[in-house]
């Protein structure tokens, strides 16, 4: 992308600029060299000097507006063929234009989501032989860095770069992402553009806006202000919040409050500088949770009268942190060393305590490295900080809030930084692949509230396509209740109440071994199939097999599905397995033979739900023998007529 200034008397010759100012023509954060321009709805928008005229030329058209008071315009362009390339030039009546290349025009979808979605090529199944044949100009990918923020940005922190699919790029692309559209553009014959904006571990919350967040988090949007403006502040009070979550959820006493005396009764810390699994402790080798931390500082007066800064090396993974009993920091992030900053009068003369709550999520957790942990005063001196000890929080209340700007369980904050930025951009369908930071919460409602968010920003006609969660955890040998299960019935429910969604399970993907699984190319054709199917009208079935209804009959159930293009077929047995007769005496498994678009459920007349691939990482035999998808997992109400 070039900016350029025309001067007056050399009306030919271009002269950079070196730093764009607030009167600069400026294009908004997509709009780079190489980029797919949307061939319908295309908005041409950024920032000029206000009431400036601009031009915008290309694809063998101009067309003309005006900035408004504040310098914003946005010139919508009228549908283009598919797969052409040209320059794109937007030019002021000031004298600036900006010049993007190679741009071509197609579709352009958002990929979003947590770490199943940012899973790289590089990490996916048959990865050297996908990174080796991958070379495509009419697939592209931008990738939008992390970037949580308290508030919306008007562009993006870091700009993005719009990447043609070749062995030197698709590496380090999402392989979810890549895999949708390599196959999009197989079926469509037409540039593909993806636009790929994902975090691992993020909850729903802190994907959508300020405004659909409301009216549930409306705490957490004032602490959210309070840190923009002032993050020592909000630290603290939303260390007074965390106080009070551990003062009502049936612990005793006040540990982050604890005086050198008390610490001195918890446990012995055998090593700071090493994760609590390496400790050799027994409770301690797979716990996943949280557990507090105290140590000590002996301060002499004009120690205590200063300014310092509480050091705190690399903590795994989130923390919240006490001085002397007042809160002073929260950070997530294992790889952030923690710097708190102390003002003059929270420490005093003698001994002082500093206090941790140390959330870890999964894998290791705890205090790690080599790094000092220790206080720095304005004058230079350092203390360190000494007797390190550690308890357990008391009964079953291991996971504390996190504060409203954690990037990954946050509120808004990964829509303020990586989404808000994206402007008004006509996107054909976002890809969705999240939920597993959200299991054991509801979730249909916030999926449906992320819908009509994004529509709110990129148009009502952009179409959501959900990935049901892949199978992970343990095996069911008796029909049992599931959190996963559970989530992946919300997201069934959202979709099927959305007139412009589409579901691809990944029931069959997975690895129970692995939350990520590496099959992401069956994830990615998924995908497509089901908008290639949706959107542009190809034959099948977007979601494959799902639900219909479950009716009694005679001394059994007759399940009924949509989407088969077949017949179903059930394999490895001669019925399909994984089928639950459900009574107010709780769930059983049961018999189940399959009737072409039917299954059939003898012998469970007493039934009042019907469950089918119901657990964490369930076997599921049950597929359309034409379009080879499985069935969705479901459960449903039993009607009687």
């Amino acid at each position: 992308m070039r900016l350029l200034i025309l001067s007056a008397a050399l009306l030919t010759q271009a002269l950079p600029v070196l730093a764009a100012d607030a009167q600069s023509l400026q294009l908004d954060s997509l709009f780079q060299d190489h980029m797919v321009l949307p061939r319908q709805g295309a908005v041409v928008s950024g920032r000029a000097a206000p009431r400036v005229a601009i031009t915008v030329s290309g694809f063998g058209g101009a067309w003309k507006t005006t900035a408004d008071a504040a310098g914003r315009f946005s010139v919508t362009l009228p549908s283009l063929p598919a797969g052409r390339t040209d320059t794109l030039v937007v030019a002021s009546g000031s004298g600036q234009r900006v010049s993007l290349g190679d741009v071509v025009t197609g579709d352009v979808f958002l990929c979003s989501g947590q770490s199943n979605m940012q899973l790289a090529i590089n990490r996916a199944l048959n990865a050297d032989t996908v990174i080796g044949t991958s070379s495509n100009p009419d697939l592209r990918m931008a990738t939008v860095a992390e970037d949580p923020s308290p508030a919306p940005r008007a562009r993006l922190a870091k700009p993005v770069a719009w990447q043609a699919a070749s062995p030197r790029t698709v590496g380090d692309w999402s392989a979810t992402c890549y895999f949708f559209g390599k196959e999009l553009q197989r079926r469509l014959k037409q540039p593909i553009g993806l636009v790929h904006a994902s975090l691992g571990g993020s909850n729903l919350t802190a994907w959508l806006s300020p405004a659909a967040s409301l009216p549930d988090y409306a705490r957490e949007q004032e602490l959210l202000k309070l840190y923009a403006g002032d993050p020592a502040k909000a630290s603290i009070a939303f260390g007074k919040e965390v106080e009070h979550w551990w003062q009502t959820s049936g612990g005793p006493g006040r540990p982050w409050a604890a005086a050198p005396a008390e610490l001195a009764s918890w446990r012995a810390a055998p090593d700071v500088a090493k994760n609590w699994e390496n400790w050799g402790v027994p409770e301690l080798s797979g716990y996943d949770g949280s557990i507090w931390y105290g140590a000590t500082a002996s301060l002499s007066p004009g120690q205590a009268a200063q300014g310092a800064t509480l050091e705190l090396g690399l903590v795994d993974e989130v923390d919240t942190t006490w001085v002397n009993g007042k809160p002073v920091g929260f950070t997530a992030g294992a790889g952030t060393a923690r710097a708190y900053p102390l003002a003059a009068g929270t420490l005093k003369a003698g001994d002082n305590t500093v206090v941790l709550n140390v959330l870890d999520l999964w894998s290791y957790g705890g205090l790690y490295g080599d790094q000092p942990r220790q206080l720095r005063f304005a004058d230079g001196a350092v203390v360190p900080l000494q007797g390190w000890r550690w308890q357990l929080p008391p009964g079953a209340n291991r996971y504390p809030p996190r504060a409203p700007w954690d990037a990954m369980a946050g509120v808004s904050v990964l829509y303020n930084g990586m989404i808000a930025p994206l402007g008004r951009f006509p996107f054909k369908g976002a890809l969705w692949y999240q939920g597993e930071s959200n299991v054991g919460s509801p979730y249909q409602g916030l999926l449906a509230r992320l819908f009509q968010d994004w529509r709110g920003q990129f148009g009502n006609s952009m179409a959501f396509g959900v990935v049901q969660l892949a199978n992970f955890g343990a095996r069911p040998a008796q029909p049992v209740e599931s959190g996963w299960a559970r989530l992946r019935e919300d997201q069934r429910r959202a979709v099927l109440a959305d007139p412009n969604a589409v579901l691809a399970t990944a029931i069959d993907l997975g690895d129970p071994a692995d939350i990520h699984p590496a099959n992401k190319q069956g994830v990615g054709e998924r995908l497509a199939r089901a908008f290639a199917i949706k959107l542009y009208g190809q034959p099948g079935s977007a979601n494959g097999p799902m639900v219909k209804s479950a009716v009694a009959q005679g001394d059994g159930v007759a399940v009924e599905f949509d989407g088969v293009e077949g017949a179903l077929v059930a394999y490895g047995a001669a019925g399909p397995i994984g089928f639950e007769v459900c009574t107010d005496g709780g769930c059983r498994w049961t018999e189940a033979r399959v009737s072409g678009a039917q299954v059939v459920l003898p012998g469970a007349a007493d039934a009042k739900k019907i469950r089918y691939c119901w657990g964490d990482a369930p076997t599921c035999t049950l597929y359309d023998g034409k379009s080879g998808l499985p069935a969705v997992p479901f459960e449903m109400d039993v009607k009687r007529w």
